[in-house]
């Protein structure tokens, strides 16, 4: 085998195996399973949906909760779209990517054989595989990749889904380092624009990384190759160069899977950087209701990166204009006294919310600013007319690593999931779409404990 970067990750996807993994991180990985079924579950009853079947092609893969017989690639793209439209599917506070819509996309496209149906325990190994690569090269690069202009879920996760269903397949090292190189090869690239601009089209970005990742490993399996060093370069760029990626912070042999402690779970529907905005807004209500009617003014402090993403939503209030817009979600939790799917689910317009738009002033916090990216910091100081002033805080503990700890970050004033927060997470995701008993029977199959090797 070569030593060029793509065989040394390989080499650790082939070696890794179930047991080297802390009991608390096998329990992660079956809520990164489960969760981002549950977001794909919930997803699929919105009308936005129909956007991951615009380039569907006929087949056999079966998305959770749908009929339909789609393509591998088709399955990979829809189901990494649809799950991701809420919003609430997991992240890496490290490197600010969300390794489920491609990696868990992916292996789930996998699952359809001649033979039959893969049982759900033979996708966890090989997506922890997959969560450890990805977030690995997203570390490396944040948050340099993301203020450069481009979205780390698609460039990380394309090269993190190849590995993981190359380890599905039980392809050889060879093989293996030929769909990972190829993978970064041909990475789709997600212009960070696209994302503060709200596009109705980058809910797809990360199934279309699934969609490469499927690609690279049928391209390495007949033998076609990138390179070796396609990765980390040579006398001239790799792809890690044009990510900004630290590139000797990636030492393969030296992976145990510690990536997997700082993936975070959502317990609301929002963009990340909008999450800490509501968070202060849910502490400002928790000392008692607030008539948004005689609000004055609205005052924001934050980082910069927050603000990448101040801006209303265009007249339409499409679904992702509004879960990427910090004054929609803050206004909406106002107007509602609170916030979670039933925000999501009201009339896209509402004059009520859309009246706050113009109260809202937002500057970046030096202090904020220089916490991020380990913590999410926003202060939301709200006047009223009567001359009464109201703050709320949050710190959210977006970047720091928590093997034992809560699955969502601390610092919020939504308390933190434990494991009870999330299975009443993806039980109320889930019985959007599916019956009770279905969901109960989902999660049970994840969590069989003797299924996986």
């Amino acid at each position: 085998m070569g030593t060029g970067l793509a065989s040394r990750i390989a080499d650790f996807a082939f070696r890794f195996q179930w047991n080297d993994l802390t009991a608390n991180r096998q329990n992660r990985i079956r809520w990164f399973l489960a969760d981002y079924l549950g977001s794909t579950l919930a997803g699929s009853t919105l009308p936005e949906a129909a956007s991951g079947y615009v380039l569907a092609q006929p087949g056999t893969v079966k998305l959770p909760g749908d009929t339909r017989g789609l393509a591998p690639e088709s399955a990979a793209v829809a189901m990494g779209t649809v799950g991701a439209l809420l919003q609430i599917h997991d992240g890496f506070g490290g490197g600010g990517n969300h390794p489920c819509s491609t990696i868990i996309s992916a292996l789930w496209a996998s699952r359809w054989t001649q033979k039959g149906v893969r049982p759900l325990a033979d996708l966890l190994l090989p997506a922890a595989v997959g969560y450890e690569i990805a977030c690995r090269i997203a570390k490396s690069s944040h948050p340099a990749q993301t203020l450069a202009g481009a979205a780390p879920t698609s460039t990380t996760g394309a090269i993190g889904a190849a590995a993981a269903v190359g380890k599905l397949l039980g392809l050889d090292r060879k093989t293996l380092t030929d769909a990972i190189s190829i993978a970064a090869f041909a990475v789709p690239v997600a212009a960070m624009r696209g994302l503060t601009e709200h596009g109705s089209v980058v809910p797809l970005h990360g199934g279309l990384a699934a969609r490469t990742a499927l690609e690279a490993v049928r391209l390495a399996k007949a033998g076609l190759a990138a390179g070796e060093n396609v990765l980390e370069g040579g006398t001239d760029s790799g792809l890690l160069q044009l990510l900004k990626a630290d590139v000797a912070s990636l030492v393969p042999e030296q992976w145990h899977g510690e990536m997997l402690d700082g993936v975070y779970f959502k317990p609301i529907p929002a963009c990340r950087h909008a999450q800490p905005a509501v968070e202060a807004v849910l502490g400002i209500l928790k000392d008692g209701p607030l008539n948004f009617r005689e609000i004055r003014k609205i005052s924001v402090k934050t980082y910069p990166m927050a603000l990448m993403f101040g801006q209303p939503p265009r007249e339409s209030h499409e679904l992702y204009d509004r879960l990427m817009s910090m004054p929609w979600a803050v206004a909406s939790c106002l107007v509602h006294g609170g916030y979670g799917f039933e925000n999501v689910a009201a009339p896209a317009r509402d004059p009520r919310i859309e009246g706050l738009y113009g109260l809202i002033e937002s500057v970046v916090d030096e202090k904020a600013a220089a916490e991020y990216p380990r913590r999410f910091c926003t202060q939301i100081q709200i006047e009223m007319k009567s001359g009464e002033t109201r703050t709320g805080d949050c710190r959210m503990e977006y970047g720091l690593p928590s093997e034992g700890g809560p699955y969502s970050p601390r610092g919020t004033t939504t308390p933190p999931m434990d494991e009870a927060g999330m299975r009443a997470k993806f039980f109320d995701l889930a019985c959007r779409r599916i019956p009770r008993a279905e969901a109960e029977a989902l999660l049970g199959e994840i969590f069989e404990q003797e299924a996986v090797t």
